[in-house]
Order: C-alpha cells, then structure tokens, then sequence
C-alpha cells in the first residue's frame, strides 16, 4: 500500500533534515532552513522565510531541532489533506469534472446537506462561488481562495501572538 501525503511529507522532511544534520544531533543552523525548504521543492519569500526562523527558533538559538520542524512543516500537509477532502467532496457532485456543479445544486446540497445554514449563508456562498452569475459553481476556485484566506489569517495571527509575546 501506497504512503499516505502524510506519512510521505514526513519521510521526505526527516530525509532533507538529514542532508544538512551533518553531525547527527538532530538540530541544524538556522542558516541551512532555506536549503531544507528548496530541497522539499519550496522556494519561500524572505518574509515566509523569516517567518519560519520566528517560529522555529524563537529564542535565536541560532538552530533548529527536528521536532520543532516536523511539527511545522506536517502542519502545511494537514492543511493540503483537508482541501483535497473538500475538493473530492464538491467532485462527487461534478459528474463532468469541470470544477463547476450547478448553482440550483449547490444551493440544495448547502441547504440539505451536512451542517445546517441560514438561507443568508447559502446566498452569500453561491455568490462567490458563481460570481458572475453564470448558473455554476465553480468549486475549485472557491475552495483555493478559501485555502489562500485562511493561510494569510494564519499568518496574521501568527503575528499578532509573536507581537504580544515581546511585550
């Protein structure tokens, strides 16, 4: 049986960890981060980079030891899991699989389905996700967006506790 996304992010983050724990104490310079990211195929921003560095070293110890990176770098995984069992959820509705389930549906499957919402809720989620009107829902651009928000909340949340944690 095939590794789960899960359990191959971490295979792959302890085999780059590795590449650059070159005496094997199980803690890298905080300098080797962006080699270690590059060889998991990111490539991040200073800023994103900095991010990391904030989070994973957050006394400037000037290392980072690989727990502290795993539990950082599996959190990205958990966040693509959950997007790929929203996807496959509207997919079951796609019979075309053009990323699109028409609006009358969608509106059903909000209305009837799972948590209940308001009818305000279900207006204002149809009006994203088919904003020109068109009669269908384009899922798949609606669950990225989705993802994008909640990853910059993430990241602004992120920086409100790093700020009241100098205070």
């Amino acid at each position: 049986m095939d590794p789960s996304p899960a359990e191959k992010r971490m295979k792959d983050i302890k085999e780059a960890f590795d590449q650059f724990d070159t005496d094997n104490k199980g803690t890298v310079s905080t300098k080797e981060l962006a080699n270690i990211l590059k060889y998991l195929g990111q490539d991040p921003t200073d800023e994103e980079l900095d991010n990391y560095m904030k989070e994973l070293d957050p006394e400037s110890t000037g290392t980072i030891d690989f727990l502290q990176m795993m539990k950082k770098l599996t959190q990205a995984v958990k966040d693509d899991d959950t997007i790929d069992e929203l996807m496959a959820s509207f997919r079951v509705f796609d019979v075309d699989s053009t990323g699109t389930v028409p609006t009358a549906e969608m509106r059903y499957i909000l209305m009837e389905m799972g948590e209940k919402m308001t009818a305000q809720d279900v207006k204002d989620i149809l009006k994203e996700m088919d904003p020109d009107d068109s009669g269908m829902c384009k899922y798949v651009d609606y669950v990225k967006k989705k993802y994008e928000d909640l990853q910059v909340a993430k990241a602004k949340a992120a920086k409100l506790k790093a700020k009241k944690k100098k205070k």
